[in-house]
């Protein structure tokens, strides 16, 4: 019986007609910064619960905003992570990139005072989304995919 592969080895094998690339941590965070939505990922009463939630980047870290009553706020997000993709449907091409780590509430006022200077869109959820949530980096990986040439 053949051992199951290893987790990132299917980042490794792209299709036959397709090549897949890896991205350094800093192309990463250069890529993420050109989005505002992503899905944040974590375990909520022992299922996994994904959220789609507009988001920005700064100084290597990600923030987001939700509501102080909502799912994301009254759930442990210390092993969160966050997947960003761009797609290009036309060239057959992307990239995705997968930021593992804890997101934490912001309580800091010096940190609330930039984070709501920021020019960011606003949430695309209804309701007031006044709550700012960091989600800090442990781990940040991600794949640049093409037609293979």
């Amino acid at each position: 019986m053949t051992p199951p592969p290893r987790q990132d080895a299917y980042w490794e094998t792209p299709g036959a007609l397709h090549a897949s690339d890896p991205l350094t941590p800093s192309q990463c965070w250069a890529l993420a910064t050109t989005q505002s939505v992503g899905r944040l990922g974590f375990f909520r009463e022992g299922l996994l619960d994904i959220f789609p939630v507009n988001f920005f980047v700064l100084d290597e870290r990600m923030y987001f905003r939700t509501r102080a009553d909502g799912v994301i706020a009254t759930s442990h997000l210390e092993h969160a992570a966050f997947q960003i993709d761009h797609t290009d449907a036309t060239t057959q091409s992307g990239w995705t990139i997968l930021v593992n780590g804890p997101a934490a509430r912001v309580d800091d006022p010096d940190t609330l005072t930039i984070l709501w200077g920021k020019a960011a869109e606003e949430p695309w959820a209804p309701g007031l989304r006044d709550l700012f949530f960091e989600l800090t980096a442990v781990q940040v990986r991600g794949r640049r995919l093409r037609t293979a040439r």
